[in-house]
């Protein structure tokens, strides 16, 4: 793919939400006072991700204006093909439950060797959360002295996730949530539709604008809209899970059953907290569990974990349901769902 002198790297990025646009602005005056590692903090993992691909093309531009990256100098343009020699982008791989240790070491050698196009090199690690427990730790003299001048950003939806010797060694920035009407009128300008659609999508994950945007409006998008209606028609199930529970990966079905607890808690008033809080984080409790032992590499069999899983979310509302996810929480590792 050649590089367009016409094409924009910043152009070819959905616009910066406006709810973000000081922070950009304190990043850019900051200058040399920053440090070199920073945990990028949202309740939406899209927009974290966003966030970071944003400061790090401004970090390799090598025209860099007062608001930000030229977006038409070579760096800019190896940013956007994804060709930059530069820039690391470590993720969870295709197939895999978590980020693993081979992928910071081979992080860790990419920022030992000399820079290719200026003199800097950056590594962003998305859905930092995700990594093992053993990558996390190799991590920890990278984020200390990493080698050469080098700028590391970590983003994360699940900041508590992290183990504490990886955020202390890290400067925070919380991103600010997005308002409603915010949200919906930036959608609607990034998708081309209409407030209604753009609400309909925002309503599809929880609120979270920049999520929605990388959805879009996709099969992708309508499963996993029939799976988020599961979870509030779950009691009109005359037997057996939903279909859509089966019909999308393990690891979708665990984020959208932390996130539709966590949004269940956020929504009680005063009355219900005291009467319903405590077992939304109960149940909480055992779908994190499940989702840590994944993330660690177990690999249970797919239906026995949507089966004991759909049968604890039916029984949060009953008498004995502490009872019940207590034997849930000892059975993890035992043949149940530890696998």
């Amino acid at each position: 793919m050649s590089a367009d002198p016409e094409t924009s790297v910043v152009e070819s990025l959905p616009s910066t939400p406006p709810w973000l646009d000081h922070l950009l602005q304190q990043w850019e005056t900051s200058g040399t006072q920053r440090g070199h590692a920073f945990l990028l903090v949202s309740e939406d993992p899209e927009e974290a991700a966003l966030f970071s691909s944003r400061l790090a093309v401004a970090q390799l531009c090598h025209e860099r204006q007062a608001d930000g990256p030229c977006g038409r100098c070579r760096s800019c343009h190896a940013f956007l093909q994804g060709t930059h020699g530069d820039l690391m982008d470590v993720q969870r791989q295709e197939g895999k439950t978590a980020i693993g240790i081979e992928q910071i070491r081979q992080a860790a050698q990419f920022l030992q060797q000399t820079a290719l196009y200026g003199n800097i090199k950056v590594m962003m690690i998305r859905d930092a959360d995700q990594l093992t427990l053993a990558a996390a730790n190799s991590l920890l003299k990278t984020l200390e002295e990493p080698a050469g001048n080098a700028l590391l950003l970590l983003s994360t939806s699940a900041v508590w996730r992290l183990p504490a010797t990886v955020r202390s060694r890290c400067q925070q920035l919380r991103l600010p949530s997005a308002s409603r009407s915010e949200g919906i009128d930036w959608l609607a300008q990034q998708l081309g539709t209409d407030a209604q659609q753009a609400d309909r999508l925002l309503n599809l994950t929880g609120g979270r604008p920049v999520s929605a945007w990388a959805m879009g409006e996709t099969e992708e998008a309508e499963q996993q809209l029939a799976l988020i209606r599961s979870f509030a028609e779950m009691h009109r199930q005359a037997s057996g899970s939903p279909e859509t529970w089966s019909a999308v990966g393990l690891d979708v079905l665990l984020r959208r059953l932390l996130g539709w607890t966590e949004d269940n808690v956020r929504g009680l008033d005063n009355d219900r907290f005291a009467s319903e809080a405590r077992s939304w984080l109960l149940l909480h409790r055992c779908v994190a569990e499940v989702w840590s032992r994944v993330q660690q590499g177990a690999t249970p069999g797919k239906d026995i974990v949507v089966a004991e899983l759909f049968r604890l979310c039916r029984s949060r509302g009953h008498h004995r349901f502490a009872d019940l996810a207590q034997v849930f929480l000892s059975n993890l590792g035992r043949g149940g769902v530890g696998g």
